[in-house]
């Protein structure tokens, strides 16, 4: 015991890799165990799948000819010799799963139409089933002539053999098996008085550490420790002091990991901004901060487990992309969220891929930008006043021109009321109806007008784009015509749908127009 004491722990540890190596003939005796046993299966199935395939080559002449006579002796001669223990059973049955030879002399069993009936004849194919109370290994090898499978041969192999086999196999590992428990057992009680006790004592000091305990070992702690074992300057030794430093660095390492993750949670709890933590998968929403909900209304339970999308309409496959490393990118802008009262607030998402309670996750950050998009759509508004406020002339002649047809007729009706004169049936019809017409014609140019100048909204919609261009040619095309300028309208009708504001996009076409014919002006006056 003393001089296994002064060795060192390299010949303590190898010492104990004795006990090791008895484990290792263990596992190798398992193995080799499986491996003859299923070495012993695998060869029993290829020997019983290559009998079923010369049975099947010589029954394929006689199957054709539904001959049951010749099919029946092959399926004997499948049983002669020393195939006889071996082989259980023979049957020869055509496409339809019909029985046209077997071996079986008293009857067919209960069961073995069905089986026969449920196998896939396509391919070869080997399963384990009990046959009238006999465990076999049913061979099944399709008939083939040509691309066709005009039927097959089923083989029950007995297993009893092997099973026979594996009971002795069993019996000689167990006792193998006995033998080298003893003697491990043995060993490793005896290895236990010398490697237990320096083991304790860095356990104990480990559970110091998971407790969060990070006080180092005293130097009083390391010579009690050395003193324990029996060895002063053996690996024990240097393990001890490489552990000490180990839980000095690791205290540093976890207070630097502290503070990080204070400054990161003040961030997150006090960011101006709404932040949520996603599942990058799901896109469950994990966490979310103070902000979050106060911009949204729902409370922080209420966030949890809620799907992102359920609050704004957002594209998945940018958050399933790759993100650059440490780089946090803009998933969508100017996207309508919805808040719990059922009011809408628009942000812009900006996303980081991290890691959360060891998940992968999205940091998403919501900026809220409705101030934003409230003032762009006030400059929008507000340009369109100013280009209708420059169209008022031509509107105010264009809408009284109708205005004039009206009074027109409506006097020419008058007139004729007080001179008593009897207007024609067709004069008054052809008056009401060019009444009529006017009164619509004016009625369109104002529903043009007030669908031009209302205000728009940031829901987008499938357009066209040559529509939007038409209805701008209806507000302005006359304008242009009154003064002297050409608007000639050239369009592409396989030009496909688009997905975008219809009112903005009036507006960006407005102000083509104007514009160009603010330039055919300006070349005009300048000569």
């Amino acid at each position: 015991m003393k001089m296994f004491n002064e060795l060192t722990l390299k010949n303590k540890i190898f010492i104990s890799c004795l006990g090791f190596t008895l484990l290792l003939s263990i596992l190798i005796a398992l193995f080799t165990r499986s491996l003859l046993i299923t070495g012993l299966t695998n060869e029993l199935k290829k020997r019983g799948i290559g009998i079923a395939q010369g049975i099947a080559d010589s029954s394929r002449v006689h199957l054709l000819m539904k001959s049951q006579a010749e099919l029946t002796a092959l399926a004997y001669d499948a049983r002669l010799g020393n195939r006889k223990d071996m082989v259980k059973y023979l049957i020869i049955s055509d496409k339809e799963a019909h029985i046209l030879a077997h071996t079986f002399t008293t009857g067919l069993p209960l069961n073995i139409e069905e089986i026969v009936g449920n196998q896939n004849i396509e391919k070869e194919n080997v399963s384990s089933i009990t046959v009238d109370r006999h465990s076999v290994f049913h061979v099944v090898v399709p008939v083939e002539e040509g691309i066709y499978t005009i039927g097959s041969v089923q083989m029950g192999l007995d297993k009893q053999h092997i099973e026979e086999l594996i009971e002795d196999l069993r019996l000689v590992f167990l006792s193998f098996l006995s033998l080298v428990t003893v003697i491990f057992f043995f060993l490793s009680h005896r290895l236990a008085l010398h490697i237990t006790k320096p083991v304790t004592a860095l356990i104990r000091h480990t559970d110091q550490l998971s407790e969060g305990d990070f006080n180092i070992i005293s130097k009083d702690d390391l010579d009690k420790m050395i003193l324990e074992t029996g060895a002063k300057d053996d690996e024990l030794a240097k393990l001890t002091n490489s552990f000490i430093k180990m839980m000095n660095r690791l205290k540093q390492s976890t207070d630097r990991l502290k503070n990080s993750q204070k400054k990161y949670l003040s961030l997150f709890q006090s960011g101006p901004n709404p932040i949520f933590v996603v599942n990058k998968k799901t896109f469950e929403i994990l966490d979310a901060n103070p902000n979050a909900t106060k911009l949204f209304g729902y409370e922080k339970e209420e966030f949890i487990g809620m799907n992102l999308f359920d609050l704004g309409s957002l594209d998945d496959r940018k958050f399933t992309a790759d993100y650059p490393d440490g780089a946090a990118m803009v998933i969508s802008s100017k996207v309508r969220f919805h808040k719990k009262d059922g009011g809408s607030v628009f942000v812009n998402i900006h996303a980081s891929p991290s890691e959360y309670r060891n998940k992968d996750v999205v940091i998403v950050a919501a900026t809220d930008i409705s101030e934003l998009v409230e003032k762009d759509s006030q400059l929008i508004q507000a340009s369109k006043m100013t280009n209708l406020e420059k169209m008022s002339a031509g509107i105010a002649h264009e809408i009284n021109q109708p205005l004039n047809a009206i009074k027109m007729g409506s006097e020419y009706l008058s007139m004729m009321g007080e001179k008593k004169r009897k207007i024609r049936e067709e004069d008054f019809q052809m008056v009401l109806r060019e009444i009529s017409s006017q009164v619509s014609r004016a009625a369109e140019i104002v529903g043009r007008l007030k669908t031009f100048s209302r205000k728009a909204d940031f829901s987008r919609e499938v357009i066209d784009i040559n529509q939007c261009i038409r209805s701008v040619n209806k507000i302005i095309g006359r304008q242009i015509a009154l003064q002297n300028i050409d608007f000639i309208l050239n369009l592409d009708e396989t030009i496909p749908p688009v997905l975008a504001h219809n009112n903005r996009m009036e507006q960006v076409v407005f102000n083509l127009v104007t514009n160009a014919r603010d330039a055919v002006n300006e070349r005009i006056e300048t000569g």
